[in-house]
């Protein structure tokens, strides 16, 4: 979230600079900019889509005239690790701690988008709303070696929250109706609750109290890093208008 929102920043600084500098110093259009008027006019459907690095992307929507669109904007973002080993305190009588985990991380946002272009050009101005869905599963087995002793605890966290949207963007249609679509929104959450499942804790010998505490307060910590009422939201799209 936190590389999001820096992100979130950058293009809107972007996007701020470059019509404020061509403003200023008068420069020349770029080919087919002061035409985006007529072709979002024209071309009133237009969907697209983009996926990278887990990350996947997807808009459609329509065109009520060359100032106004509604769209639907969907997004999901992966991160899964399997069987993912960490060795720690290892030393040359090869003691230490043998840390297994396999975690799943799933948020998907779908929201609606009313977007307004005050100018010929393709930048528009964006506000909307949405439901985010986040779930998060982990589990760990940790063995202590060459001791043998083992813990093995898994739990979850899973969370749905309304969210409201603002931004800027732009959308550039070439004379065959392709078109790329970028954008940066910041979000706010007015609710967000979260709901924490532990699931069985196991162990083959005998609990350690400390350690036993702060395992079962590892997915709290984690849900508090998703209560921040501010966010940050991305979207590229690459499609097609008709």
């Amino acid at each position: 979230m936190k590389n999001l929102l820096q992100t979130f920043w950058i293009v809107a600084l972007l996007l701020a600079s470059t019509v404020s500098y061509s403003q200023e110093k008068e420069l020349a259009p770029i080919p087919g900019e002061w035409e985006q008027a007529d072709r979002r006019a024209k071309r009133k459907i237009f969907a697209g889509g983009f996926t990278a690095n887990g990350l996947s992307w997807f808009g459609a929507g329509y065109q009520f005239s060359s100032k106004l669109a509604l769209s639907l904007q969907w997004q999901e973002q992966r991160d899964i690790q399997r069987f993912d080993l960490d060795l720690s305190g290892v030393q040359s009588n090869l003691s230490g701690t043998f840390t297994l985990t396999n975690s799943e991380k799933i948020q998907r946002q779908t929201s609606l988008q009313l977007e307004w272009f005050p100018f010929s050009n393709p930048y528009y101005f964006a506000g909307g709303v949405g439901i985010e869905s986040y779930l998060e599963k982990q589990r760990k087995t940790e063995t202590l070696y060459p001791t043998g002793v083992y813990t093995d605890y898994a739990w979850s966290i899973s969370q749905q929250k309304l969210y409201f949207s603002a931004g800027s963007g732009f959308r550039y249609i070439f004379p065959s109706g392709f078109f790329i679509h970028l954008g940066a929104n910041l979000l706010f959450y007015p609710n967000r609750p979260t709901s924490v499942v532990r699931d069985a804790y196991d162990s083959n010998a005998a609990w350690d109290s400390r350690e036993l505490q702060k395992n079962w307060n590892e997915p709290e910590k984690e849900a508090r890093q998703h209560s921040n009422p501010y966010g940050a939201q991305l979207q590229i799209l690459f499609g097609l208008a008709v």
